[in-house]
């Protein structure tokens, strides 16, 4: 019996797994992910004639289709009248090992034809990570002279896998996902969420693209700060945006008006605690707005349409800030302290201490080292609120006082005139680039007054791109005989936001020369010192090969002696050479006397002699 209720449960168990794994399989065959999904996108969606745009192939679930690609053929095609293929630009964009691949092709007449083998998919080397297949460029041709809406269009798309390179399977793709491209012939100043059509009033956020270098953005009165472009405008309210094009001025306004569902103050921009005396700076809190469409923006809490109330910095303890935006509200819950700030040092200065006219203070990098009545401190960033007794209309060095609670100290700032600025931003706006070749003389002014400016009246210069465009196009339409004769072409601007003419500077001149004169006398000193490096240990190594040369016994013999000096006896003792004399002059008569010849001899020598 219980055999069988062991069998009965074996089956049963059986049975699940098998229902379970039934269902999964036909769940992971339903699924997608054996189809490619690939997508075309480019890097400008509204470029002008004469600019260039990159365009980038995609596989977009790719981490998933990589392990199983061995081979791959896409080709995406571009209006060719519209279009110009930058030869060599087509890329791949896979790190791929290259030993492990058969073949890699590129083709951009008409269409972009990227293709390549992989020789065996089992070393897995292909990334998981990265979705960029390929990338090639386009430029935009001279002869558009309509707004002209272009579509990429894939082709040959074809994706291999197999475990052997001559055996593959296909893999299925989805409908590519296809970039949409407006080329303009002369772009207008202004475009609202890729059109150049306004509409008066949005109810969602809108993007705004135009030339920053020509243009302003204002909201509700004020100039945006840090302009880019595309801009995003999230924020309920009127907006104005002016260009210049060609010399012209172009102005669109229009207003958001998005349903709002709530607002918050923003975590970690405002202070919980306060000192007792001290009124918090609301303009560093930020409110954020959001909306029914489920967007939101930040608001810095001193807009005007904020109102902030509940607050009193000599009352002790727990109080509530109602905090009021259109038809909203919401709270915040601080306190105020019994501490009392006793000093405090500027831990850090203000980042920013020159200035032009005009222009408000910038408190980005200061922070305050705040001392407490209870021996505490605290680290507090310097707001605007806290800074007086400067004027953005003086020019010259001022003195700023900053003020926390009941305690002061200050510092210094020097405002520099605008109007040099100004009104060189005012002759660039009206070069007319269209006949640009015909003022040389006026641009080559503006280069001049451009380059004595200061750094910082240089970044002030709003249309600065301007200048530069003007610069290239005359360059590109003056006669070559006339720029070389006149000798002053003017030239290129650096990437460092400066322009120079081309007669060149007399004191940068100078400098090269005596660049290369301190150039030649430190090549003569090293020189010369590597010179009497070489003779000194050349002359060094000389006398250690003599030292071993007599060292090695050559001149030494201890069973016969030669009648050679050997190596220490070179240096001969005079008074022991004068005793050998003598003692030889004594030996020498001491051998006339025992000799009985030798009286003869000398007899006979004396005999010669008469």
């Amino acid at each position: 019996m219980l055999k069988g209720t062991r069998l009965k449960i074996t089956a049963l168990l059986m049975t699940v797994f098998l229902l379970l794994s039934c269902l999964y399989v036909t769940a992971f065959a339903v699924t997608d992910q054996d189809m490619a999904q690939i997508s075309v996108s480019a890097s400008n969606t509204n470029p002008n004639i004469g600019e260039t745009i990159t365009v980038k192939v995609s596989i977009d679930n790719y981490r998933t289709m990589s392990p199983r690609i061995s081979a791959m053929l896409l080709s995406v095609s571009f209006d060719t009248s519209c279009f110009d293929f930058v030869t060599g630009s087509a890329q791949s964009l896979l790190k791929i090992n290259t030993d492990d691949i058969t073949s890699v092709a590129f083709d951009g007449i008409d269409k972009v034809t990227f293709a390549y083998t992989y020789a065996n998919t089992k070393k897995q080397t292909l990334p998981t990570t990265a979705n960029e297949i390929f990338s090639f460029r386009l430029k935009v041709k001279d002869t558009v002279t309509v707004k002209t809406p272009v579509d990429f269009t894939v082709n040959d798309l074809t994706l291999y896998n197999g475990k052997v390179e001559t055996k593959y399977s296909l893999i299925e793709c989805k409908e590519p996902k296809i970039e949409s491209v407006t080329v303009w012939p002369s772009r207008p100043g202004i475009l609202l969420n890729g059109s150049d059509k306004n509409n008066r009033t949005y109810s969602e956020n809108v993007v705004v693209t135009f030339d920053v270098a020509n243009g302003s953005l204002v909201y509700e009165g004020r100039p945006a700060v840090s302009v880019t472009s595309p801009y995003i405008c999230d924020k309920n309210g009127t907006y104005s945006i002016t260009v210049t094009v060609n010399g012209e001025k172009k102005t669109e306004t229009f207003t958001i008006d998005k349903t709002i569902s709530n607002i918050s103050v923003k975590p970690g921009t405002y202070n919980t605690e306060y000192p007792v005396g001290y009124t918090p700076d609301y303009s560093a809190w930020i409110l954020l707005v959001t909306y029914s469409d489920g967007t939101y923006s930040e608001l810095p809490m001193d807009d005007s349409d904020i109102e902030i109330t509940g607050y009193d910095s000599q009352a002790i303890g727990d109080q509530r800030l109602l905090i009021k935006y259109k038809n909203k509200t919401t709270y915040v819950n601080v306190r105020v302290s019994s501490k009392s700030v006793v000093s405090f040092t500027i831990k850090s200065p203000i980042s920013k201490v020159e200035y032009l006219k005009g222009d408000d203070i910038d408190t980005t990098g200061g922070v305050l080292l705040v001392i407490y009545d209870d021996t505490t401190s605290e680290e507090i960033p310097i707001t605007k609120n806290m800074l007086s007794g400067y004027d953005s209309t003086y020019v010259g060095e001022q003195t700023v006082t900053v003020t926390y609670a009941t305690v002061s100290q200050s510092f210094r700032v020097t405002y520099y005139p605008r109007d040099t600025v100004d009104e060189l931003i005012m002759a660039i706006d009206a070069l007319d680039l269209n006949t640009i070749e015909n003022s040389g003389d006026t641009l080559r002014d503006l280069i001049t007054k451009y380059n004595s400016m200061t750094a910082l009246q240089k970044s002030a210069v709003t249309n600065f791109k301007k200048l530069e465009d003007a610069r290239q196009l005359y360059n590109e339409r003056i006669k070559p005989s006339e720029s070389t004769d006149n000798g002053d072409q003017t030239t290129a601007p650096s990437e460092n936001s400066e322009v120079t003419s081309g007669n060149s500077d007399p004191g940068k001149n100078n400098n090269i020369i005596w660049y290369v004169v301190a150039g030649i006398i430190i090549l003569a000193v090293l020189g010369g010192v590597g010179y009497f490096l070489f003779i000194y240990f050349k002359r060094k190594k000389e006398i250690e090969e003599e030292d071993e040369y007599y060292d090695d016994g050559e001149f030494e013999d201890d069973s016969e002696d030669d009648g050679d000096l050997s190596y220490e006896e070179d240096i001969i003792n005079l008074e022991e050479e004068e005793a050998d004399d003598d003692e030889m002059t004594k030996v020498d008569t001491s051998a006339d006397d025992d000799d009985p010849g030798a009286d003869e001899y000398d007899e006979e020598e004396k005999n010669d002699e008469e």
